[in-house]
């Protein structure tokens, strides 16, 4: 008997070394999704027109005065850039069909935010040669990211940069001369 006892709890202590501890586990999936924003918006100055009506404007021009001001902003998730180009190779006339050469419109890139500037002076261009106006803007909201577009035409120092000298020196027909300009955002 002694030995079917011995057997019994031999048999008994097995079960026991061999026996799992109880545990159970979940897997639970988590994801992410970012959704990439990139929003470019025409605050103000989305149509600029010059008006030349006298000869003081053909011989110096228009300054960059507030209603020759394209406000944008830009929300983005990312960092980004900004291009700007005109459409057409020159301003095209609406009525005798001439044309007025780009080079006689120019901008300063103006960061509101900052209150810097961050385009010196240069000629509008043809979207062949698209200019980076800001280059790795950092992401944020509109708020981060207003910027300024200031416009001016035929102004002694676009003359020297373009070397076209004055609206007067070019004999201009005058006409109602207009371009679409785009302002192209990108990520960086």
């Amino acid at each position: 008997m002694r030995k079917l006892i011995l057997g019994f709890a031999m048999l008994l202590m097995s079960q026991l070394g061999f026996g799992q501890a109880v545990s159970d586990n979940a897997v639970v999936p988590v994801s992410v999704t970012l959704n990439s924003i990139l929003r470019l918006t025409v605050v103000s100055g989305g149509n600029i027109q010059f008006v030349v009506n006298n000869i003081g404007d053909y011989t110096s021009g228009v300054a960059n005065t507030t209603q020759y001001r394209t406000t944008f902003t830009v929300a983005s998730s990312r960092d980004f850039d900004v291009d700007v180009y005109a459409e057409d190779l020159d301003f095209i006339g609406t009525d005798a069909g001439g044309s007025l050469l780009l080079e006689n419109v120019g901008y300063v890139v103006w960061d509101n935010i900052a209150a810097a500037q961050l385009v010196a002076l240069d000629v509008l261009t043809d979207n062949s040669a698209p200019v980076r106006i800001i280059d790795e803007g950092a992401a944020g909201d509109a708020t981060d990211n207003e910027f300024q577009l200031r416009w001016e035409l035929g102004t002694p120092a676009l003359q020297v940069l373009s070397t076209l000298g004055s609206l007067l020196s070019q004999s201009i027909a005058p006409d109602n001369y207009v371009n679409n300009v785009f302002i192209v955002l990108s990520v960086d």
